[in-house]
């Protein structure tokens, strides 16, 4: 997804969504995506809010805002940190999920006499959500007419044109 995708130049902010079925509770999700975003990718400090939002059928809604227009260059949804996990976010924060799940990568894997030093380098946000989702479910991130959807455990994510489906609603 694109961020230019998600800017709203009439009022002037950038609102981006994702919709994911997760497997552990709140108490765990949420940890584990809030020190992604804040730690990582610096969202707060870079004035992004992050909101998740139980919907329905077990689905979460995770929204990032931004209503200040000078931070939209700093919006990232990769990380671009090299530095290691440290121990406190590996168990405090369950970053330690991120690790078994083989999305954080060990930077000695090929130096066996090294002890693991994992990071979070070119991770990308919807890497940490498909870890924490459940298998066989899809991530969904709409935006206008379309929406990006990103398949749990499986095939290449792709970008589905959703207008037809929406034309066809019916409210009365």
């Amino acid at each position: 997804m694109h961020d230019d995708d998600c800017f709203d130049k009439v009022n002037n902010v950038m609102h981006a969504s994702w919709i994911f079925k997760p497997k552990y509770g709140k108490d765990i999700y949420e940890k584990v995506i809030m020190c992604f975003a804040n730690e990582y990718l610096d969202w707060y400090s870079n004035g992004v809010g992050l909101n998740l939002i139980e919907i329905k059928n077990g689905y979460v809604e995770m929204q990032a805002m931004i209503d200040d227009p000078t931070c939209h260059e700093f919006f990232a949804e990769g990380c671009f940190k090299g530095r290691a996990i440290s121990g406190r976010e590996m168990t405090e924060n369950m970053m330690v999920i991120l690790i078994e799940a083989g999305v954080a990568w060990n930077v000695n894997e090929e130096d066996s006499d090294e002890s693991p030093e994992y990071t979070m380098e070119d991770v990308e946000m919807c890497q940490v959500l498909e870890a924490l989702s459940e298998p066989g479910t899809n991530i969904y991130s709409p935006w206008g007419t379309k929406c990006w959807v990103y398949p749990v455990g499986g095939n290449q994510p792709r970008t589905v044109d959703i207008l037809d489906a929406l034309l066809t609603l019916q409210v009365a």
